[in-house]
């Protein structure tokens, strides 16, 4: 794929790409990649963090009155640099639940903004990233304005398959993502960014015989996070035995 020929910028000034074997872009024009990663991605994971569990009806209330309040808030201060901002302000005091580095699986690496930024956010982390179109060598040059650290992480994962700071490593998994899922253990990953593209044009990455692939390799309490909204892939990740909840930019999964 060229890059430089299908580049994007959303509404917050932040780029994405079109995807033309997909037909699709990697992200929202409207809210931009960087926005859409905070909103549909980080922030949720991050309240689940704090909360421990979305599964008591007083956590999801909770949610969801953050989340209406960060609507509000965004539709008055829709910058790119406010976002952080926002997240330290409505979320609640943190704490931690594990005494492990936090597992996230991310459904695919694409772009790695949801990789990236969880760097940025989560201070003891591991990450999965699989992805079977293997960008790397272009997303050095990619525009990545407000993800100052990226070329570093990318050129890392290029040479490495992984980048390790601290107490965070991130693994670069090139292949498919269902031959990863498989060679998963049970109950391993405490969060799940379900951002693959749409079902129209990735089925098998949004059907129940997934789902339950999902479930088997996520812990209890869990989270799913993903932009999608539509009947079917919400009743298929009931059938696998998650809990459901729709919001403003998404849904989130949950055990």
């Amino acid at each position: 794929m060229i890059l430089h020929n299908n580049i994007i910028q959303g509404c917050d000034s932040s780029f994405s790409i079109y995807n033309a074997n997909y037909k699709q872009s990697y992200h929202s024009k409207s809210l931009g990649a960087y926005t859409e990663t905070l909103l549909k991605h980080i922030y949720p994971s991050l309240f689940f963090q704090s909360h421990g569990s979305f599964c008591k009806p007083i956590v999801q209330k909770a949610f969801l009155q953050h989340v209406d309040s960060m609507q509000t808030y965004y539709k008055h201060n829709a910058t790119i640099d406010i976002l952080p901002y926002i997240l330290q302000t409505f979320m609640p005091p943190m704490h931690t639940f594990l005494c492990r580095p936090l597992r996230i699986l991310d459904i695919c690496f694409g772009l790695g903004y949801n990789a990236m930024l969880s760097l940025a956010y989560f201070k003891e982390c591991e990450i999965y990233s699989p992805e079977k179109d293997y960008l790397l060598q272009e997303l050095c040059a990619f525009p990545y304005h407000n993800i100052p650290y990226s070329k570093i992480v990318l050129h890392a994962l290029h040479k490495y398959s992984y980048y390790k700071r601290d107490k965070q490593i991130l693994y670069y998994l090139y292949g498919d993502a269902l031959t990863y899922l498989a060679q998963c253990k049970m109950g391993y990953f405490d969060i799940v960014f379900q951002d693959a593209f749409s079902q129209q044009h990735n089925p098998e990455l949004w059907d129940i015989s997934y789902f339950q692939k999902l479930y088997y390799i996520t812990k209890s309490p869990c989270i799913i996070t993903t932009y999608a909204k539509a009947r079917c892939v919400l009743e298929a990740a009931k059938a696998a035995g998650f809990y459901v909840l729709k919001y403003a930019w998404g849904s989130i999964f949950f055990k």
